[in-house]
């Protein structure tokens, strides 16, 4: 959209982005994504007026996208992780160093129990 204003000389620009995308392989995922933006152009004479709105709608669109691939390339990194769970149900730690010790003491006690698989 284009608004003038009562000065002859610029123009008022407000608009807004948005991306939906769905990608699945292997899972389901959706990405849902939205930014306004508004900026005013001054305009040197009628000639140059749709230019300069191009131009600056190529701006925005090219930080939004620049934006977007910054966050996708922070998924893994980042993103992920935080929706991942911090603590288990339990809410205690579970001990990595020692899983492998708790895995063998819990099959010498099926074996030495009589409770074997």
């Amino acid at each position: 959209r284009c608004r003038e204003r009562d000065e002859l000389h610029s123009a008022s620009l407000e608009g807004s982005i948005t991306v939906n995308a769905h990608y699945f392989e292997e899972g389901n995922v959706q990405l849902e994504s939205s930014r306004k933006f508004n900026d005013t152009v001054v305009l040197q004479d009628g000639k140059d007026a749709g230019t300069l709105i191009v131009n600056s709608i190529e701006h925005f669109e090219s930080v939004y996208l620049s934006n977007l691939e910054e966050q996708y390339a922070n998924l893994s990194d980042r993103t992920f992780k935080e929706l991942r769970r911090k603590l288990p149900v339990t809410r205690t730690m579970f001990a990595w160093d020692k899983a492998l010790q708790l895995s063998l003491t819990r099959e010498i006690t099926r074996e030495f129990s009589g409770n074997r698989r």
